[in-house]
């Protein structure tokens, strides 16, 4: 009998279906590499436009400071476009002015760290007098840089700090810098820097706050008041032309013989020997007080004020310049009153006028009795030495930005940078269409937006 072979039974389609899994695993594979690739490629693009973003905003910093370099005093009147998107290379970037409710305010350019409160050289009063301030923060700012560890008023010192999770001591010495605000007593984030529900920069809200006292309840609260102080405002006790003033609180002889000899190099022989003859032998506390006795005109006050002063300090901090400071600002002056603040913003220069360096039209604008009363030659100043920029750069495919605060000291003739910061992390604050325009291939200029063309810039800096 034959042996029987049992052969295996045919599998109709294996190998199709072997086949078909390895295809589908080699696509998979595939469109994961492309996925990845895709994934690199953006990334490697971000990376592109965030170094071009953060390159263009180092080259706004050298453009800055040449520009202080080279206009010194006269950097507050270049116009407001030379800081509105200048183009470097592809990319733009804009200099930014705090919103202050004031339409006569610029929306871009550099702004005087003396048109600010200084919180190293001032008082109780004036810092309660800024918008949303309460009595405990202003007592604790204040006990925060006195030397001592006595609690002024509703403030704190040591024994308040070293209870806290995190125990620290109290300062009890100047701020170095505003940032510093926060280890203070009840100033928080939204009080210092605002909640974020404020308007776009770059444009004018076109309200305009009368009363200053409404602040508290006024949306503009929502920028907080982190643009309303500095620690940096100083300027030297000397004229312009770098001679030591002349200090009339001590109004003794040689003194007197001084002034004599300085004010024949700035008005007529007879004038300066009339003024000097009139002013007497009584010791004087203000400049308005000096232009009072002396019969002086608001041109020959504008002649000679700034070789007078009332202080020995070699440098002079916390003085607010009257040509640039906001109406919040003002508000803080002692005795000041809201119909003072009014007079003197609607009879100053206009930010950017061609001679801001006057100061007789403050006697002008309040009688020379009242400015004396205030001690406002003691008080105001009409210059600068320290300009803050809030710089916002942004590349040619609006794929990155970079957002820094800076501040420049130019008191010893060379303009430097002591104070950086990055605060791109608080994210876009202009207008989110002008970051829309350019991810969609627009420019600037096709937007609408400014768009200052500066092509010697090229796009090198960096």
């Amino acid at each position: 009998m034959s042996a029987r072979f049992a052969y295996p039974r045919r599998r109709n389609g294996a190998i199709l279906i072997v086949a078909l899994v390895v295809t589908f695993t080699m696509c998979g594979m595939v469109l994961m590499l492309c996925q990845e690739m895709r994934t690199e490629s953006v990334a490697a693009g971000n990376r592109a436009a965030s170094a071009s973003a953060q390159a263009i905003e180092r080259g706004a910093e050298q453009y800055l400071l040449g520009m202080i370099a080279s206009e010194g005093q006269d950097v507050t009147t270049v116009s407001e476009d030379q800081f509105d998107a200048v183009q470097v290379g592809d990319g733009y970037f804009w200099v930014l002015r705090p919103q202050y409710d004031d339409p006569a305010m610029p929306v871009f350019g550099l702004v005087s760290e003396a048109a600010k409160v200084n919180l190293n050289a001032t008082t109780l009063d004036a810092l309660y007098q800024l918008p949303g301030q309460n009595y405990t923060v202003a007592s604790s700012v204040m006990d925060w840089v006195d030397g001592d560890e006595d609690v002024q008023g509703d403030g704190a010192e040591s024994d308040y700090y070293s209870t806290l999770p995190d125990p620290y001591y109290a300062k009890n010495s100047a701020f170095d810098t505003v940032d510093e605000l926060l280890m203070v007593r009840g100033v928080t984030r939204d009080l210092l820097y605002g909640d974020g529900t404020a308007p776009p920069l770059g444009q004018q809200s076109g309200i305009v706050v009368r009363d200053v006292a409404s602040l508290s309840n006024d949306p503009a609260i929502a920028r907080g008041w982190y643009d309303l102080v500095t620690v940096y405002s100083s300027e030297p006790n000397r004229n312009v032309d770098g001679q030591s003033r002349l200090n009339i609180a001590h109004n003794n002889r040689s003194m007197r013989v001084a002034l004599q000899t300085r004010l024949r190099t700035r008005l007529s022989s007879a004038r300066a020997d009339a003024i000097v003859s009139t002013i007497g032998g009584r010791d004087m506390s203000d400049l308005f007080e000096f232009y009072t006795r002396a019969r002086l005109t608001s041109d020959e006050f504008d002649k000679i004020y700034d070789d007078l002063t009332t202080s020995t300090n070699a440098t002079l901090k916390g003085r607010i310049n009257i040509n640039e400071a906001p109406r919040s600002v003002l508000a803080t002056l002692p005795g000041i009153t809201d119909a003072d603040v009014d007079k003197l913003i609607a009879a100053r220069p206009q930010i950017g006028a061609s001679d801001t360096s006057g100061m007789g039209w403050i006697a002008t604008a309040l009688t020379p009795a009242r400015a004396a009363q205030l001690r406002l030659g003691t008080r105001l100043t009409a210059r600068s030495y320290q300009y803050s920029a809030d710089i916002l750069a942004v590349s040619g495919n609006g794929r990155a930005f970079s957002r820094v605060r800076v501040v420049f000291d130019n008191s010893s003739g060379t303009p430097q940078i002591v104070y950086r910061r990055d605060v791109t992390d608080r994210g876009w604050p202009m207008d989110p269409q002008i970051l829309a325009s350019l991810r969609s291939g627009q420019s600037i200029g096709v937007a609408g937006y400014g768009g200052n063309r500066m092509p010697a810039m090229g796009g090198s800096h960096g």
